[in-house]
């Protein structure tokens, strides 16, 4: 396996010849090998060649060496090659392997269905959605069964229960509004409409953003009344770099922030704002639009033995917020505390995964349940303290806490923000993200950690080496800046003083984060308005933690952005000793950065305007010896152990759980609290 496993590392880190060639040298060696087969067959399909990959699991399944899991690719691929007959036959099989495996139920369905065989087809999504009720396409692919059968009030039922699930699901948002023209016109329009929406959603989610960005364009213009088009166009604009008109839609977000309405969605209006009182007004719109607070379901938790914290996310899997959060969730005192996940994202059965769930004492697979039903889980359990690592990002379920399942509800780690909602009760913070003077623009009361509001994982990865630079596509010589964070947080001003530093440094380049093909080619023009040569720019595609962590071995200083930070990126710097100059904002997403330079004693890198940050870095690199010095720094174990430490971190965040858990069986009052 492992010669395997080089393989697949060489396709990840983006050199597809070199892996191809290897996979070739395998396949002459080990021609009957299934696991070759296999990695060469899932190669072809990555890269298009489905009729190679398919010739490939056909031969495994004629061979009789086909798994259930190659029966159900071989089936899929001839259901998107239009053989449905064909795919009925192989599905059958996968399903006869696998009875128990709601995936290949749904898709012997699917194939059922356009074989022409809807109330057999039926009798698959049926039989899927009972073992995993949250299967979403099960329901609307049951919802063509029905219409297809004529049975039009049931076919509405089954996509309304997809829609619940999945608010997203465009075809489904598509086919209930051709259902309700018929007796209700203006529902059919708002149900085409966030048709439409859910496509540019969906193009988000491939990243393919300047479509996504021309689909929203096309709602608005028609007169669409949805909200938080305008924000989500202004994020597909940035994750492509296209600011034709990034000062005036900045604007109108500000101003629709002001009038109260709901515009722009919180996590894409901290890039855009540097004002922590925007961002809760921004927060509260939200919150009471999209989730106003509920009955409480919580029941009075036991006053006796150990304290029960929960943990509640969509991220229990290769997620920057598992990376920092593993070493947390070990360090827990098990005396003194019961502690539970509850995981409603998906099971990508990776070490992480595993890690995780060894972790803590009750790991919770939450994913077919509604909010309301996760919420009575909870409840139940007798839960003291809830804690959300989602905030508003991605993926969250404040559905949830809405109903306020415990009696204390922590915002943690996730979303560097108020969530402006009544049913959170803390803020996990320090006092540089959350300045004193600050406080009043966040709804929750604040929990301030002694050293930095964000935990670590020491057993993270640290490779000692790299591949040398050509394999990146670095120039042989000169300093090389990283700027690993997302494109979104790039904008023009800030790419204006990242142009001017590339000027002060003949030879240097800098090393971003792929943006798309939209977006690098977006960012090499505007490098060249600037007068910067655009091969200055290179481009890093998305690769596992610890190729990642392998670049920052050739990066020579890192550039943070503003007005929102890095988070995890400048941890990663840091913990692989590369020094990071940030810009302090006047919100929690922009004092991340200083937060954990000041926690490793690098303050000074920390400036307060754009002209200082480029004179910092000047400063810096004028002194052949600074910037030695400054790597020196990082890797000196007892600097960085404030910062990655997770068994110190841990023993802080239990004390503040006990008081505000002793608050709570006291009757006191939810007040700010400094821990230390």
């Amino acid at each position: 396996m492992g010669e395997i496993q080089a393989v697949i590392e060489l396709w990840q880190r983006g050199e597809r010849e070199a892996a191809e060639r290897a996979l070739q040298a395998l396949r002459e060696a080990r021609p009957d090998d299934p696991d070759v087969l296999g990695v060469a067959a899932d190669l072809h399909a990555a890269t298009g060649r489905q009729p190679e990959a398919i010739a490939i699991w056909r031969s495994m399944a004629d061979g009789g060496t086909a798994d259930a899991v190659v029966l159900r690719k071989l089936g899929g691929a001839l259901l998107d090659q239009g053989d449905a007959r064909g795919a009925v036959a192989i599905l059958g099989r996968a399903v006869t392997a696998d009875p128990a495996n709601p995936r290949g139920l749904n898709n012997y369905g699917l194939a059922l269905l356009r074989a022409g065989e809807p109330g057999q087809a039926l009798e698959q999504f049926a039989a899927c959605t009972r073992l995993l009720p949250g299967y979403v396409l099960a329901y609307f692919h049951g919802g063509l069964a029905h219409e297809a059968l004529g049975q039009l009030l049931l076919a509405r039922d089954w996509y309304e229960r997809a829609l619940a699930l999945d608010p997203h699901l465009a075809p489904a948002r598509l086919q209930l509004s051709a259902l309700l023209e018929r007796s209700d016109r203006a529902a059919a329009r708002r149900e085409a409409d966030r048709a439409r929406e859910s496509d540019a959603i969906n193009l988000m989610t491939v990243r393919r953003y300047a479509e996504a960005a021309t689909t929203l364009t096309e709602l608005i213009e028609s007169g669409a009344e949805l909200p938080y088009l305008e924000g989500t166009r202004l994020h597909c604009h940035l994750q492509v770099a296209d600011w034709r008109r990034y000062d005036e839609h900045r604007a109108a977000m500000d101003s629709a922030v002001a009038a109260g309405r709901p515009a722009i969605l919180p996590f894409s209006y901290f890039v855009h704002t540097d004002s922590a009182a925007a961002q809760q007004a921004c927060s509260r719109i939200y919150t009471r639009q999209a989730f106003p607070a509920l009955p409480a379901v919580h029941r009075e938790p036991p006053l006796a033995g150990r304290i029960r914290v929960a943990y509640v996310s969509f991220d229990f899997h290769e997620h920057a917020t598992a990376y920092l959060l593993a070493g947390l969730l070990e360090a827990h005192d098990r005396s003194r505390f019961e502690v539970v996940a509850y995981s409603y994202g998906p099971d990508d059965s990776s070490a992480m995964r595993a890690r995780l769930a060894r972790a803590v004492d009750v790991f919770v697979d939450v994913r077919s349940l509604s909010d309301a039903e996760i919420a009575e889980t909870i409840a139940a359990r007798g839960v003291h303290v809830l804690i959300d690592l989602k905030g508003h990002t991605g993926g969250a379920r404040t559905g949830i806490f809405a109903r306020r399942p415990a009696p204390i509800q922590i915002n943690f780690l996730g979303y560097p923000g108020t969530m402006g909602a009544p049913y959170m009760d803390y803020i996990v913070a320090d006092r540089h993200v959350i300045p004193a003077t600050q406080r009043h623009c966040y709804d929750e009361a604040v929990i301030e950690m002694p050293i930095c509001y964000q935990p670590n994982d020491p057993a993270r990865p640290r490779p000692s080496v790299a591949p040398d630079r050509a394999r990146y596509g670095l120039p042989d010589n000169g300093l090389v800046f990283g700027a690993f964070n997302s494109a979104y947080k790039i904008a023009p001003e800030l790419f204006g003083t990242w142009m001017a530093i590339l000027g002060d440094h003949p030879g240097s380049c800098l090393w971003l984060l792929d943006a798309t093909e939209d977006g690098n080619r977006n960012l090499r023009a505007a490098a060249v308005r600037h007068g910067i040569a655009a091969e200055r720019l290179v481009f890093a595609p998305l690769v596992s933690q610890v190729l990642h962590l392998e670049r920052y071995r050739h990066v020579d200083l890192f550039l943070d952005t503003w007005p929102c930070n890095g988070h995890t990126t400048v941890s990663d710097a840091l913990w692989m000793g590369v020094p990071v100059v940030t810009l302090t904002g006047q919100a929690f997403p922009g004092r991340v950065a200083t937060s954990l330079l000041s926690a490793v004693g690098l303050g000074a890198l920390c400036a307060t305007t754009p002209g200082e940050y480029r004179a910092i870095v000047a400063t810096i690199l004028a002194d052949p010896l600074r910037l030695g010095s400054l790597r020196s720094h990082l890797r000196d174990p007892a600097v960085t152990a404030a910062v990655f430490d997770s068994q110190r971190y841990g023993r802080d965040l239990e004390s503040a759980l006990v008081t505000v858990v002793d608050r709570y069986r006291s009757g006191a009052a939810v007040s700010t609290l400094v821990v230390g």
